[in-house]
């Protein structure tokens, strides 16, 4: 997907005549050193040099396919990952950068938020069933 193509074809004429947040899964290498894996939250990488630094991990669901489609992009080491806020669809993919051993970068509140949703899981759970549909509460 040429992705700045789809983004600016949009942005001028102000119509989208197809899904703009796509849950591919693909990676789209938007400039030299730089690229988007289109996700259910999207990561974004850049080839510092010196390894890769990636922004959001995607969600649980998800993270496995972002990291494979990182490591079909480039052959270097996550050296570090960036949560851009502390929500679960961004940071619940973690675990599948492990191998790599990344320096985790993040607001001082993403842990307090993550032993919230720990605490509130249940209620996420009916909350997030409502809201997307397709979710089993029992």
């Amino acid at each position: 997907a040429d992705l700045l193509e789809l983004s600016s074809r949009i942005i001028d004429s102000g119509h989208a005549d197809q899904p703009v947040n796509r849950v591919t899964n693909e990676l789209s290498e938007v400039a030299d050193g730089l690229a988007m894996v289109e996700s259910f939250s999207h990561s974004v990488v850049v080839d510092t040099g010196e390894g890769l630094m990636a922004f959001d991990a995607s969600g649980a669901h998800t993270g496995q396919a972002v990291v494979a489609a990182i490591k079909g992009w480039r052959d270097t080491p996550v050296r570090h990952l960036v949560y851009t806020h502390g929500h679960a669809d961004h940071v619940g993919g973690s675990v599948f950068f492990a191998d790599d051993a990344p320096v985790v970068i993040g607001h001082v509140n993403v842990g307090k938020r993550m032993d919230r949703y720990e605490f509130t899981n249940n209620w996420n759970l009916i909350i997030n069933a409502r809201q997307f549909g397709g979710v089993s509460v029992t």
